[in-house]
């Protein structure tokens, strides 16, 4: 029996989807935030200017918490795929 009759597809298994990868088209956005002593947020990057610092901080908790990272030093950082970066910033700005 000839093998080359028989051609072996490659399919996408069902629960696979671009959209979800950890990377988006865009590549990964760090947002670093300083924390005062009191837990309210000193400084964080990437945001909107219509937005203080505190309001930008929860409204990334809300959407993305997952893609949060407490470091040390009283500081944190997320990083986000720069897709749903783009999405949360044209929604906030």
């Amino acid at each position: 029996m000839d093998d080359s009759s028989q051609v072996e597809q490659k399919t996408t298994p069902p629960s696979f989807d671009p959209s979800r990868q950890s990377q988006g088209k865009r590549g990964q956005v760090v947002v670093n935030v300083r924390f005062q002593p009191n837990g309210l947020v000193l400084a964080i990057n990437n945001k909107p200017q219509n937005l203080n610092d505190q309001e930008w901080f929860d409204r990334l908790c809300r959407v993305v918490s997952t893609h949060y990272m407490a470091l040390s030093g009283g500081r944190g950082a997320f990083s986000i795929p720069g897709d749903t970066f783009q999405l949360i910033w044209e929604a906030n700005s």
